[in-house]
């Protein structure tokens, strides 16, 4: 049996994650222990929706990025929860860090200042993902990526305002969960938030914050609104895993009939239940992505956006 800190509730779901970092004193230590920054505190700007009381979770309820958080010198941090592999997530990374500098700098010319002088107003942004994949063929869990000389390896810093020391151009850090191992050798201050979000046992003493987020894991201490909505998102997942569950079903009756009709029809049948209105409310509800969804679908992003 394995062995897990919680049996009814995964730290890694979408719902679960934001609920856990919508509290500014963890995500405040979060960035503090991945980055290694000096925090003060943090203010959410993106990813909080879960505590909007509502029977339903609409599509505006869904964000580009899973966190984005800001701190007290203005550095802004994109954090992400990956639970699937994708492709490209690398890549979408960077998009979200690039499409977060350009919205910071519309604003500043919305304020008339000249453009050759935004560079000074450039605000930092960052980027934690943690996924239960793996995206690096090494053993480390742990990874970290700023822009470095090629051969001192020296970091490319620069001054920002605001900041008194200079900071990294860029900074992105990785935690890849299935490469948890208890014995790993780095600090303890990041490897508690593996076992926090892996759902493994602490192996040392957590402290005061990760055992604050761990609490939040025990939805019997919910309020209501958010109680309810843990309940949809879960029967929403109950509900796209029985489909996939009777879609493997007709498949296999199919394949011991030997008939490749039947194995269409079986496919064809999953999908007439409602794949296709499966999908779109488990994108609605933030439980998968829309570009898994198309790829589960077989069709193009701009076609299933007709359903949204």
């Amino acid at each position: 049996m394995e062995n897990i800190r919680h049996k009814d509730v995964k730290p890694m779901m979408d719902l679960i994650a934001k609920k856990i970092f919508s509290d500014t004193e963890i995500t405040a230590e979060f960035i503090r222990d991945i980055l290694e920054l000096p925090v003060e505190s943090v203010k959410i700007l993106d990813g909080t929706q879960i505590h909007v009381t509502t029977s339903k979770i609409l599509p505006d309820f869904t964000t580009q990025v899973d966190v984005l958080a800001e701190l007290n010198d203005k550095t802004q941090v994109v954090i992400e929860i990956q639970v699937a592999y994708q492709t490209d997530f690398i890549k979408r990374l960077w998009i979200y860090i690039c499409e977060q500098v350009s919205k910071n700098l519309d604003s500043y010319k919305g304020d008339n200042i000249l453009t050759h002088h935004l560079a000074k107003e450039l605000i930092p942004v960052y980027a934690v993902a943690i996924t239960e994949e793996n995206y690096f063929e090494d053993d480390r869990a742990i990874h970290s990526f700023s822009l470095r000389d090629s051969e001192t390896k020296e970091e490319l810093k620069v001054r920002v305002k605001g900041i008194e020391e200079k900071r990294n151009l860029v900074q992105i850090a990785f935690l890849e969960l299935k490469k948890y191992k208890p014995e790993m050798k780095a600090s303890y201050n990041k490897v508690r938030w593996m076992e926090l979000f892996g759902n493994k046992p602490f192996t040392h003493k957590p402290g005061n914050i990760i055992a604050k987020a761990d609490r939040i894991l025990d939805v019997k201490e919910w309020n209501k609104e958010d109680r309810a909505m843990f309940d949809e998102y879960i029967r929403a997942w109950d509900g796209w895993n029985a489909h996939l569950a009777y879609v493997e079903e007709s498949r296999e009756e199919a394949l011991e009939q030997g008939l490749q009709q039947g194995i269409e029809q079986g496919i064809q049948r999953g999908r007439e239940e409602g794949k296709l209105s499966t999908m779109i409310n488990l994108v609605n509800k933030g439980a998968i992505t829309k570009e898994y969804a198309c790829e589960e679908l077989g069709v193009s992003e701009q076609e299933f956006e007709k359903y949204l």
